[in-house]
């Protein structure tokens, strides 16, 4: 598990992971709505959605040691839109299926970041599909005037451990009465 930063460490190991993969600059920082140059081949990934993973939803506590309990993670799940950009549309039609053929490969974010020394937890990169009505109003949200060819991502799950902890004691003697009902 990891801390608060576990969400800019998953987007940066992502990005370092599809630059290594793929030989293409990755850029993890701008929004959509930033002017981003056509001029040579780049991979744009952009989180624009964080979902709480229903799966964790009802955690229990974990057992630190024999006497401190701590409170459940939180569990997220990570949307992602990636969209090449490049001189000339063959060109990005050619970085979006090396992104696509990369993941498909790898579905696993490797945790490159920092931030993510004590993750246990595999990150899986699964295929977000989103219908065309969709992903023009995505781009309309970001200011973009017309609709760019991307894909979508889900990384799951990424796990924030809880701060809250909580002191207890081990029964060391037990006592049952039995007796008969009347």
């Amino acid at each position: 598990m990891s801390d608060f930063r576990v969400i800019s460490g998953i987007t940066k190991s992502l990005g370092a992971f599809l630059k290594a993969s793929t030989g293409i600059d990755v850029d993890t920082d701008k929004a959509p709505s930033d002017t981003i140059a056509d001029t040579t081949p780049l991979i744009h990934v952009y989180l624009y959605r964080v979902e709480y993973s229903p799966f964790w939803m009802n955690s229990d506590e974990v057992v630190s040691s024999p006497t401190l309990l701590t409170g459940p993670p939180v569990g997220l799940n990570l949307f992602y839109l990636m969209t090449p950009y490049g001189p000339g549309q063959t060109n990005l039609q050619l970085t979006l299926g090396k992104v696509i053929n990369v993941i498909n490969d790898s579905p696993f974010v490797p945790p490159t970041d920092p931030s993510l020394t004590g993750i246990v937890e595999e990150l899986k990169i699964i295929p977000h599909m989103l219908s065309l009505d969709q992903m023009t109003e995505l781009s309309r949200v970001f200011g973009q005037r017309h609709y760019r060819l991307s894909v979508t991502y889900e990384v799951a799950v990424a796990l924030i451990e809880s701060t809250v902890t909580r002191n207890v004691q081990r029964v060391e003697e037990r006592y049952v009465s039995v007796e008969q009902l009347r």
